[in-house]
């Protein structure tokens, strides 16, 4: 098996069997459904802002000098606009 990073202009012959692995993905269900905690956890690895977990998921997390907390309350409320 021959492993490429990007695409190339590889020929294909007869009968070559080919697989695409790709990282990231829409997703299914609604954002504003998904778990708080997961969410969170998202914006501490680094994979979505503050705002965008705001924007996108519905989740408001303040942000202290030393780390990040869900706000329950702002939560609740913004996600009861879209439900």
């Amino acid at each position: 098996m021959e492993e490429k990073a990007t695409f190339s202009n590889y020929k294909l012959q007869k009968g070559d069997l080919i697989r695409f692995i790709s990282g990231g993905g829409g997703g299914y269900g609604n954002p504003y459904e998904r778990d708080v905690d997961l969410v969170l956890e998202d914006v501490l690895d680094g994979y979505i802002t503050v705002d965008e977990a705001r924007d996108c998921y519905g989740v408001v997390i303040e942000k202290s000098e030393k780390s990040f907390k869900i706000n329950n309350i702002e939560t609740k409320k913004l996600r009861q606009k879209y439900k």
